[in-house]
């Protein structure tokens, strides 16, 4: 990477407009989200029927999030697109304040720069965040959080920054159960680094713990009291065959998932490393790395823990599949730790560049996707809706295969679960064709069919125009409906 021409790049300026420039950037993103579409895609839409209060959700998720879309619904008048695109949009925004703030606490104006420049580089932050996810961008929040509450610790807040360290733990737990990777992960690496062990593990951190037990004991008790499936249901799709990785699978042990989960760490960090070792290359001499050495031991650490704890699990477990969005909390410190191991100077300017042009070019790309393909969340769900209602107006609860056709097709009736029971049903499937057993699995054992079998056609809502064909049928049942989440 050749330097570009010019003055020499004045970090506390940057640094300054840096928040100021993550509200736009999460306020522009917004906007263009409520523009793309009206309707809500795959993990969005798994929250309908999943927002009275409980301690423990469909899918194995804990109530976190859910409670936040259940405060956004109530703010904003039950817009089901408005209030999940605004969790979504502000933790991303939460992200990225506090991956710059920790990482500027810690090293200084330019470190907290570089952390936003590196996310840029980071495909879960710049691209899946700002159209999909869910528990995800809450869970990297919450490990940063954490990585936060120690910025302010050693700066000296004290007694503040142990109630932020507990804060954030009940956070990360109440958000995702992967949680509990990193913060162990954390916590070894604080004993493992004298420094640190010394600086963190004092009598105070005794209020850490006891904000944690308060938060996380309902949630404990409410998942003894659960079936197994309700908590650790998501374990099965680790064990889910990838079939170019078929090859490596041996009996007994997960050796295609190892390479599973060393593809999904690449995807996930390996373009922001690449791109910054390239950068700090053009250094001769190099600058030294930013902020205390000990800090940049807890952070790597913390990774290679994580990971090695991850890799063991997999390995004797013979899981096959590891999404890279399984790795987000093991693997949420990568901006802040690249910004203080390898801080830029004649590459700087170049990095900063392609980092801006990644912020704009991925959004984007996105409008593009939406405006002229066929993405899910531009189906004709409104048409389905407006001939449900025409056909029978009394509420029924909604199925389907698929639980964003469900999702979408309930938040447009106003008949989501919550707002009553009902005992019909609405088994809505797409196409032509019979049902089909999928589909036919989401009903009750006791389902009765008792109007006929409608297709509505219409065309996708963008300028793709492709035609969509969705069929419904009204049943009766006293039973509830098998769940049907996924997501996350």
């Amino acid at each position: 990477m050749a330097s570009l021409d010019g003055p020499p790049i004045n970090w506390s300026k940057l640094a300054r407009l840096a928040p100021r420039a993550i509200v736009l950037y999460i306020l522009a993103i917004l906007v263009v989200r409520l523009f793309l579409s009206r309707f809500m895609e795959i993990d969005e839409a798994q929250f309908v029927g999943e927002v009275a209060f409980a301690w423990n959700y469909g899918n194995s998720h804990p109530p976190m999030y859910n409670w936040l879309v259940r405060l956004a619904l109530e703010l904003t008048g039950w817009n089901w697109v408005l209030a999940v695109a605004l969790v979504r949009l502000s933790l991303l925004g939460l992200y990225h304040w506090l991956s710059f703030d920790t990482a500027r606490r810690l090293g200084g104006d330019r470190a907290g720069v570089l952390a936003l420049t590196a996310s840029a580089f980071l495909p879960q932050i710049v691209w899946m965040s700002i159209q999909t996810t869910a528990h995800t961008i809450l869970v990297i929040s919450a490990s940063i959080g954490i990585v936060h509450a120690f910025a302010l610790l050693r700066e000296g807040k004290g007694t503040r920054a142990y109630i932020w360290f507990g804060i954030w733990a009940a956070i990360g737990a109440l958000a995702k159960y992967n949680f509990f990777i990193f913060l162990v992960s954390f916590l070894i690496a604080a004993v493992m680094t004298a420094p640190i062990r010394r600086q963190l593990f004092q009598r105070r951190i005794w209020i850490s713990i006891a904000i944690f037990i308060a938060a996380f004991t309902p949630v404990i008790v409410a998942s003894l009291n659960a079936p197994l499936a309700a908590t650790a249901g998501r374990m099965h799709k680790l064990a889910q065959a990838i079939g170019y990785l078929e090859s490596f699978d041996l009996p007994r042990v997960g050796i295609d998932g190892l390479a599973s989960l060393l593809i999904s760490t690449f995807l996930w960090a390996g373009p922001a490393l690449i791109i910054f070792w390239i950068g700090r290359s053009r250094d001769h001499p190099r600058p030294p790395p930013d902020g205390g050495a000990d800090v940049r031991k807890l952070l790597l650490r913390t990774v290679l823990i994580g990971l090695a704890a991850f890799a063991a699990l997999v390995f004797i477990a013979d899981y096959h599949s590891v999404a890279e969005r399984y790795m987000a909390p093991i693997l949420a410190p990568t901006a802040i730790l690249l910004a203080l191991s390898l801080p830029q100077a004649l590459g700087a300017r170049n990095v900063l560049v392609i980092s801006g042009a990644m912020y704009v070019l991925a959004p984007l790309a996105v409008a593009m996707i939406a405006l002229f393909g066929t993405p899910r969340f531009n189906f004709p769900f409104d048409g389905v809706a407006d001939a449900i209602r025409a056909q029978n107006p009394t509420p029924a609860r909604i199925a389907s295969n698929r639980q964003d056709d469900a999702g979408n097709v309930a938040a447009l009736l106003h008949w989501p679960p919550e707002r009553g029971e009902a005992s019909d049903i609405v088994l809505v499937w797409q196409g032509n064709d019979d049902p089909g057993e999928e589909a036919l699995a989401r009903l009750p054992a006791d389902a009765q069919p008792i109007g006929p079998v409608t297709r509505v056609t219409a065309r996708v809502r963008n300028f793709n125009g492709e035609l969509r064909t969705f069929s419904f049928q009204r049943y009766s049942s006293r039973l509830p409906i098998p769940d049907q989440n996924s997501g996350g």
